[in-house]
């Protein structure tokens, strides 16, 4: 039987720009035809935002289809989910029964966000240009750089917790956490550089070890984890916490959204929309849902295990390896396994973070995909080896800011094709004149985030709205009251303004 990859990915011919008409000096111009030559002759994917055309979108298959919904649960079914999980027991005090429930209704909802867009994937826009056709040229830009601090921080994450698990498993840590984080940075770097074309086969394949080496830490560590006991703190505050935990898994699957068409833009426009969509909500709700329910149980057995909680603090990734114990050497290599693991999420979000830079200006756009690549591995690389000491601060506060803004843009986006009756002419991608102004988004969007800061509950901030509450809201306000504004704005932007 023939490769199923062979006949579906086609040819992915280098970027039209020509970047002999740069007004750059000469030595970047030449270093410039230098990275464009060398793409060409390793078929590296070399198209940066531009629009895909119609005679290079792959063939849709029964496989192609299934692939969707495999890539995304191979993509999230990794260790540094685990750690979201990890936040209920650990950091809100909650039991093991009121975190695993509200883990599985903050991804069913959660979910919901990144399958809608990426049901737009096959239009042949990627993420952020799609954005355009809703907030405008100029503002988009904003939205571009919020997806770049917002992927590169979940590769810093990812990276973290890959070198915290390599450094463990090495023989009294002699291999430094750094070290474990650079090995992550090589194997991302190849991936991302040669593009869709080796993406969808890594995902692929690299779910079966993860699938694997999960259930045997299932197995091995089910019996430990701690079931019964109660969650801690007085009934307001308990309350607080179910809800700053259930929106922190609620955004650790929403937050996709920011870049999820990026990997689809290769499909077939005639691809329905329903398909692709439930595909990716099917596959990212496994995934996630089963590597935040493994790390609320390690949580809650670290409360009463001696031998996890002595090494869990600051580095979980230590509490997964520790969790293989019982399995002397093939648990350490099951734990090597789950450490690389991460690998998987940090790819994703390097490829799209490329993209975004591309976005902010036309000169960046002459810059190859290739080169912002490994400009930012470089920047996650060196900000995972600076934050490795905190990491469990970062990712709740971390979480939290992306879903602000995410769950803004999607409902704009929703009222404007639903409400509004948009039809959107995906070749006007380009055209500054034929895209929304902007205003009546942007305007939104401000206020949206006027209610974030009302609602936020974070170590630094604690709004009025969200002391009321006792916990972190600013996502269901900043949606709502950008929801709210966007109608009237709206209408009034296509009254005076025409577009």
């Amino acid at each position: 039987m023939a490769d199923p990859e062979k006949q579906q990915t086609p040819h992915i011919p280098p970027i039209a720009i020509d970047i002999s008409q740069t007004s750059s000096s000469s030595a970047t111009l030449s270093l410039l035809q230098r990275i464009e030559k060398w793409e060409g002759r390793f078929r590296v994917e070399a198209r940066g935002i531009e629009r895909v055309p119609l005679d290079e979108r792959i063939k849709t298959t029964t496989f192609s289809t299934l692939q969707i919904a495999m890539t995304w649960c191979s993509i999230n079914l990794v260790s540094s989910n685990m750690l979201v999980g990890m936040l209920g027991p650990h950091v809100f005090g909650l039991s093991f029964r009121d975190s695993a429930l509200l883990c599985f209704f903050g991804n069913l909802l959660g979910t919901l966000g990144p399958g809608y867009i990426s049901s737009l994937g096959p239009s042949g826009n990627r993420t952020m240009v799609i954005l355009r056709f809703v907030f405008g040229w100029w503002p988009a830009k904003i939205c571009a750089v919020l997806q770049l601090i917002g992927n590169l921080g979940y590769a810093l994450l990812s990276a973290l917790i890959c070198g915290q698990m390599l450094s463990a498993v090495s023989k009294n840590g002699s291999m430094t956490v750094v070290v474990g984080v650079v090995i992550a940075a090589i194997i991302t770097l190849i991936v991302c550089v040669v593009g869709m074309r080796v993406f969808h086969v890594y995902e692929r394949y690299a779910m079966i070890p993860q699938l694997f080496v999960f259930f045997i830490m299932v197995g091995c560590a089910g019996p430990y984890f701690d079931t019964t006991s109660p969650s801690v703190g007085t009934p307001a505050i308990i309350r607080g916490n179910r809800i700053s935990f259930f929106f922190a898994c609620f955004n650790n699957a929403f937050v996709w959204a920011m870049s999820s068409a990026d990997y689809f833009v290769y499909y077939p426009e005639s691809t329905p929309r329903i398909v692709l969509g439930t595909m990716t909500y099917i596959g990212l709700f496994l995934g996630t849902l089963f590597s935040e329910l493994l790390g609320i149980g390690l949580a809650s057995g670290a409360t009463s295990k001696p031998e996890w909680s002595a090494t869990f603090d600051n580095n979980p990734g230590a509490l997964m390896v520790e969790a293989y114990a019982p399995l002397g050497v093939f648990g350490k290599i099951c734990a090597v396994v789950l450490a690389l693991g991460p690998i998987g999420n940090i790819i994703p979000g390097v490829y799209s973070s490329a993209l975004a830079w591309q976005l902010l200006s036309r000169i960046f756009l002459k810059v190859p995909r290739t080169v912002w690549t490994v400009f930012g591995i470089a920047i996650y690389t060196v900000g995972a080896i600076a934050g490795r000491n905190n990491i469990f601060s970062v990712i709740e506060n971390f979480l939290a800011l992306m879903g602000y803004w995410v769950i803004q843009w999607v409902t704009i986006h929703f009222e404007e094709e639903f409400i509004f009756k948009r039809v959107f002419r995906w070749e006007d991608w380009n055209d500054s004149r034929k895209l929304p102004v902007g205003l009546a988004a942007m305007a939104a969007f401000l206020i949206g985030w006027t209610g974030a800061i009302l609602s936020m509950y974070q170590v630094w901030w604690a709004g009025p709205i969200a002391q009321k509450a006792y916990g972190d809201i600013g996502v269901p306000v900043s949606g709502a009251w950008a929801a709210v504004a966007y109608l009237p704005l709206r209408w009034a932007e296509l009254k005076y303004l025409g577009r």
